[in-house]
């Protein structure tokens, strides 16, 4: 089976190729540009490298959330464009678990992702050597710093707003690995071997988790 993986959650965005048992490439898009200008053209320059065709492709999968409002809706029209143009099934995959998977150590994972507002969406998971990370509870969002008041000494976490919170986390917890904090395009294609493919890619559909700040004001006034 033949994956294409898309990641555009966060500022700088990433592409995967996956075969299983064959081979993997990954592409980081440009640093300097929003990925809404530089998906597309990634992707066709990424399958002809590789002398794919986008109907090689047998599943395409997306981080559907958490993340950016913004991102999120770029990488979702993006798959669900696709899948549906070329009669390709999509899958979304959660981008905390896409995190998870990028552990170094196996154990118990906290991860984090910035909510904004100060506040994190976080999930604990199990980490197995050989096996998918397995999630202990659902996603929850927290005021950051009542999240890093409440972590346990010993406690192992990772995700992207760690460059902004690490210098006032408590001192006894363990901090995964910075090139593993942001979420990969390939891990979400690793993830995607396992996952179930939706009935029809007009069902993939972004999980924000929470509301805008505009709608959370209009639900305020009324």
């Amino acid at each position: 089976m033949k994956i294409l993986a898309i990641e555009t959650t966060q500022r700088q965005g990433s592409i995967a190729l996956l075969e299983p048992e064959c081979f993997e490439f990954h592409h980081r898009l440009p640093a300097d540009n929003r990925s809404a200008a530089t998906l597309a053209p990634a992707i066709k320059a990424l399958c002809e490298k590789h002398n794919w065709t986008l109907t090689d492709v047998d599943l395409i999968a997306v981080t559907s959330g958490p993340g950016s409002f913004t991102g999120l809706r770029v990488g979702i029209v993006t798959a669900k464009t696709l899948g549906w143009a070329l009669n390709k099934q999509v899958t979304g995959i959660n981008t905390l678990d896409a995190i998870a998977i990028q552990s170094s150590q196996n154990g118990e994972l906290e991860v984090v992702m910035d909510a904004q507002r100060n506040e994190v969406f976080t999930r604990r998971y199990l980490i197995e050597e050989g096996k998918m990370p397995q999630p202990l509870n659902d996603v929850t969002i927290l005021d950051d710093q009542l999240w890093a008041s409440q972590l346990p000494a010993g406690c192992r976490i990772s995700g992207p707003v760690l460059k902004k919170l690490k210098e006032t986390l408590p001192s006894n917890i363990e901090i995964e690995d910075e090139a593993n904090w942001a979420p990969r395009a390939e891990s979400v294609a690793k993830l995607a071997q396992f996952a179930i493919p939706l009935a029809s890619p007009l069902q993939l559909m972004p999980q924000y988790f929470r509301r805008s700040a505009a709608e959370e004001k209009l639900a305020a006034s009324r």
